[in-house]
């Protein structure tokens, strides 16, 4: 019920934002960290973005929502752990520097779609460069504080749209 509540909260808030702005659509891939770490050996997951941006600005922000999922390893002979799931829901900020450099931060709650996941606060600072004018190249470290710390330091393409 919380998970669904959440949702819909989400969807009512970012639904009535116009303003100028872009789509952005991205891919992350990972290597686990903290609580995770003990559990799986890899996380992939996609994120959408809409920036409210302008030409000028140094500083952009907007909503954002995407997916992970941390791929459950094998932690002895026959015994093996599901992948965990997180649907995180937040709010970006970016701050660019020179045309080129990004940086910034994803915050928000991240919700757990896997059965043994409850979901907790999401968090994520990361650096960027722009390679081409509707391409970025990012790294970030990623957590989700959940009964235990879901962590992750990856690297992701971001598509503007």
């Amino acid at each position: 019920m919380k998970k669904l509540l959440l949702s819909l909260l989400a969807i009512v808030a970012f639904n009535g934002l116009q303003a100028q702005g872009v789509f952005k659509i991205g891919a992350v891939a990972g290597i686990p960290t903290a609580d995770a770490a003990d559990i799986s050996n890899f996380m992939l997951g996609a994120d959408v973005y809409y920036m409210f941006e302008s030409e000028d600005a140094i500083v952009n922000f907007g909503p954002t929502v995407g997916i992970r999922n941390y791929f459950g390893d094998e932690i002895s002979p026959g015994i093996s752990i599901d992948d965990g799931t997180f649907l995180p829901i937040g709010g970006a900020a970016r701050l660019t520097l020179f045309g080129v450099l990004t940086g910034g931060v994803d915050a928000g709650y991240a919700v757990g779609i896997s059965d043994f996941l409850d979901g907790g606060f999401y968090f994520r600072p990361l650096v960027g460069i722009d390679i081409l004018d509707i391409l970025e190249l990012n790294a970030s470290y990623e957590t989700v504080l959940d009964a235990a710390t879901w962590g992750n330091i990856n690297v992701g393409l971001l598509l503007a749209l």
